[in-house]
C-alpha cells in the first residue's frame, strides 16, 4: 500500500468500488455467474476462512447484499452488493468503512483488495 493511501486514510474512514473510480483497483467487477451463485461464493470464502477475521453479519438475498463485520482493534463493516445484470451475469460493488471518528489509514482500501483476491480464488472476473 502506498504512502499516499495511508496519508489519505488519516481523514477518510471508508472506501468503495464504483463504475468510474479514481483508482483502477476500485472498479466494479463483473462475473459470468448469476447473482445467486455469487452470493454463495461470497458466503463460501468467508465461511471457509479465505477472508480471515471477517464474519457474515447479515444476508439480504432479495437485495443482493452481504454484510460482513470485522472485530478487533478497529472494527470495520463491509457491504458487498451483487447486482443482477442478466440471468447469467452479475456485478459486485463494495462499501467498506472503519467504525469510529478518525481515518482508517487505508485499511478499507486494503480490505477491498483482499476481498477480491480471496473471491478470485473461487471465481474469475470478466475483465
Amino acid at each position: 500500500m502506498s504512502a499516499l493511501r495511508t496519508l489519505v486514510g488519516l481523514w477518510k474512514n471508508h472506501e468503495e468500488t464504483k463504475e468510474k473510480p479514481k483508482l483502477p483497483e476500485l472498479k466494479t467487477r463483473y462475473y459470468k455467474k448469476s447473482r445467486e451463485v455469487m452470493i454463495e461464493q461470497v458466503k463460501k470464502i468467508v465461511n471457509n476462512n479465505k477472508f480471515p477475521n471477517w464474519k457474515i453479519s447479515e444476508i439480504d438475498e432479495e437485495r443482493g447484499e452481504v454484510t460482513l463485520v470485522k472485530q478487533g482493534m478497529g472494527s470495520s463493516i463491509m457491504v458487498v452488493t451483487i447486482f443482477k445484470i442478466n440471468p447469467v451475469k452479475s456485478a459486485i460493488d463494495i462499501y467498506c468503512a472503519k467504525q469510529g471518528s478518525f481515518g482508517d489509514l487505508g485499511s478499507s482500501y486494503k480490505a477491498i483488495l483482499q476481498f477480491f483476491k480471496a473471491l478470485h480464488t473461487e471465481v474469475t472476473p470478466e475483465d
